[in-house]
C-alpha cells in the first residue's frame, strides 16, 4: 500500500525515486516476498491493496469524527482527517485496477 500512498499521508512512497532510496519497486518486492514464502504470485493483489486503503480510510474517518467532536488527542489528527477523501479515492482506484 505504501508504494501507492502519497508522501504527505503517513510517509507514502508514491512518486519517490525508489532506486535512490535503495527500495525495490512494488513488483520486485512482491516477487521477493513470494519467493521467500514459496509461492508464484499473489492473485488479486489489487484487491488486497484496495482493502487496505479502505481500511485506512475508515480509520481516518473515525479520526475525522473525533476532530469534529473535539476529542482528538493526536497533534496530527486534523491532518489525518483531511486525508480521508484522498484515501477513499486511492481505494476506489485500486478496485478499478482489480477489475
Amino acid at each position: 500500500m505504501m508504494y501507492r500512498m502519497p508522501p504527505d499521508i503517513v510517509a507514502g512512497l508514491e512518486g519517490a525515486d525508489l532506486a535512490v532510496l535503495n527500495i525495490p519497486c512494488e513488483q520486485d518486492y512482491v516477487a521477493a516476498y513470494c519467493a521467500r514464502i514459496g509461492r508464484d504470485s499473489i492473485p488479486k493483489w489489487d484487491f488486497y491493496i484496495a482493502f487496505q486503503f479502505f481500511r485506512l480510510a475508515a480509520i481516518f474517518h473515525g479520526i475525522k469524527g473525533r476532530v469534529i467532536r473535539g476529542t482528538a488527542a493526536n497533534a496530527k489528527a486534523r491532518e489525518r482527517a483531511n486525508a480521508f477523501p484522498c484515501l477513499a479515492r486511492l481505494a476506489a482506484q485500486a478496485m478499478e485496477q482489480y477489475r
